[in-house]
């Protein structure tokens, strides 16, 4: 029972039984009710046609007789002669009861109540038929429309057949009726049978589980939409292992360098001057650059990165950004350049942040260029966006990797790069960009170079 208060599929079928029990039912009582009240209105019609055929031969008995004498003895010969014959032609020899009364009104004939004898109302005689011969009314009839006729054991028997025909046609719709509701709701809750299995599979942890999504109505919908969430929750878990694995890598060599340093000034191996504490200083500055990067990208996730939006001229910020990086660049024989394609409105953004990203830019190309290679920054206005583009000379990323490249600790690069990078400078770029409501984007091609642009929009005039 309490399976039965907890099972969608039974809750339906019982519904749907009261409503096919409800529906047939109804409709096999208006068909019995319709069936005994067409059948009556029959038998109505028959004696309304047997009654003229009655008048006319009681008008030929008089006009032949003279008088009324014998009726009674003509009229039972006529119904025992319809009772014994057969067919159609015998029922109507016979005829219905009959009822006959005199000019004076005066019941001369009764085959229902004994009232031979007795005079007529005059409401009573209104009812009857007159009986007219040469234009003289010799009498009155009632034929057949009075009190209830009992039925015939024929006649009895025929409707017996039809209500028990009603009556297993109603039980055979019911039945087919629910094996038709039952395949139809076993097709609606096996597919949510299964998807609260693999919901309880990935409550459990099993986040590969995915349920058949075989129609295109709204649990195929459903089936698709649990799909794409544990796709993505296992997309997530795994860059959710890969990052600890990355942080942990990231963290064990300069910490390693920091304690290697640090054990062998305690024990006496080196001493404690410049050139043997400088690395280990050098490596806790990355790890404060490291932990720095990881900070800015946990508050873009929680949305509470710290913006100072205002009007900018990111022409000057660019401009000056490259000549910070230009005594690098010259260190590293690559050639950096920047250009301004047309007259650059001003951007609403905040100044400090730009330069972030375009630091992290400018890092990045500069520690995948070669030496003799060029570096290019290039400004230009589209439509209502100003466009910043860093493009590089470098070995290029392949295509399988480029839309990754803004993945945390993603390294796609063909070649080697120069140290100091922690993997975590393109997705800042791309949080801090997108908190400001741009977009960012890399294009390359191996063995050409790359280009990574982003957009902002155009401070109101206003």
């Amino acid at each position: 029972m309490t399976r039965l208060r907890k099972s969608l599929f039974w809750k339906l079928m019982l519904a749907f039984m009261v409503v096919v029990l409800v529906a047939v039912g109804g409709v096999a009582l208006v068909a019995r009710q319709t069936t005994t009240s067409e059948f009556d209105r029959l038998r109505q019609g028959q004696g309304g046609r047997d009654g003229s055929d009655q008048i006319d031969s009681l008008a030929a008995y008089y006009a032949e007789n003279g008088s009324w004498e014998g009726v009674s003895l003509w009229a039972q010969g006529r119904r025992g002669q319809g009772q014994a014959g057969h067919g159609a032609a015998a029922s109507n020899a016979g005829g219905p009861p009959l009822r006959l009364a005199d000019a004076d009104g005066q019941v001369i004939l009764d085959m229902v109540e004994d009232r031979v004898g007795q005079y007529l109302s005059a409401d009573e005689l209104a009812q009857w038929e007159p009986i007219i011969v040469d234009g003289q009314t010799i009498g009155a009839a009632l034929v057949g429309g009075f009190g209830t006729v009992p039925l015939s054991q024929e006649e009895q028997a025929f409707l017996n057949r039809v209500q028990t025909a009603l009556v297993f046609s109603a039980v055979v719709a019911f039945g087919v009726a629910l094996v038709l509701g039952s395949l139809l709701f076993r097709g609606i809750t096996a597919p949510l049978r299964r998807l609260t299995q693999a919901t309880t599979a990935v409550a459990e942890g099993d986040l590969s589980v995915q349920v058949p999504a075989k129609s295109g109505d709204e649990i195929g919908q459903l089936a698709q939409a649990f799909n794409r969430m544990t796709a993505d929750l296992a997309q997530a878990d795994q860059l959710r292992r890969d990052m600890t694995a990355d942080i942990a890598h990231e963290l064990r060599t300069p910490l390693t360098v920091i304690q290697g340093n640090l054990e062998a000034v305690l024990d006496g191996v080196y001493p404690a001057d410049a050139e043997h504490i400088e690395p280990a200083l050098r490596k806790t500055r990355l790890l404060r650059h490291l932990v720095e990067d990881l900070r800015t990208l946990a508050l873009a996730d929680a949305g509470e990165l710290t913006l100072h939006p205002a009007p900018m001229d990111l022409g000057r910020l660019a401009q000056r950004t490259v000549e910070d990086f230009g005594v690098r660049a010259q260190a590293a024989d690559v050639a950096l350049t920047s250009r301004i394609l047309t007259p650059i409105p001003q951007v609403k953004a905040d100044a400090a942040r730009i330069e972030q990203v375009l630091g992290i830019l400018l890092d990045n190309a500069l520690r995948h260029t070669p030496a003799g290679g060029e570096i290019s920054v290039k400004l230009r206005h589209v439509t209502r966006e100003v466009w910043l583009s860093v493009r590089d000379t470098g070995e290029g990323i392949p295509a399988e990797a480029l839309a990754h490249v803004f993945e945390r600790f993603y390294r796609a690069r063909s070649e080697t790069p120069r140290p100091g990078g922690s993997g975590l400078g393109l997705a800042i770029a791309q949080a801090i960009i997108t908190a400001h409501g741009g977009r960012i984007w890399a294009e390359s091609k191996v063995g050409q170079g790359t280009t990574v642009t982003f957009s902002l929009g155009q401070a109101d005039s206003n």
